[in-house]
């Protein structure tokens, strides 16, 4: 039962940060962007930026809300260990791919 409690904490910090950053007001939160100087900010428009990490964050949390859901079910016996598998790795696959399409959105859509 710990790690329901655990996920459902990391999905919640997620939302919290998610928050920050679709108000435009986390840009301190992005790494890379934070330690960039001021010439490499400038070629960034923020808000989007904000937007496409925050939309991710909010993704992450969504998808540990889930992940919380079904390890509950695993801990209360209703679903195996081995019937959650296929919905661990859909998960990673899931955040894999929205890192990449936030990555790409950043270098393209994000830019001045």
């Amino acid at each position: 039962m710990s790690g329901v409690i655990i996920l459902l904490v990391i999905a919640l910090l997620f939302l919290v940060i998610s928050l920050f950053l679709l108000n435009g007001k986390g840009s301190w939160l992005i790494a890379g962007y934070n330690t960039a100087t001021q010439e490499e900010r400038d070629k960034y428009n923020e808000k989007k930026l904000c937007r496409a990490v925050g939309i991710l964050c909010l993704l992450c949390c969504l998808l540990m809300c889930v992940l919380a859901w079904l390890g509950y079910r695993v801990e209360t016996g209703t679903m195996t260990e081995n019937e959650m598998l296929p919905y661990g790795l859909g998960f990673a696959a899931v955040i894999l791919v929205a890192a990449i399409a936030t990555v790409v959105y950043s270098n393209t859509k994000a830019k001045k």
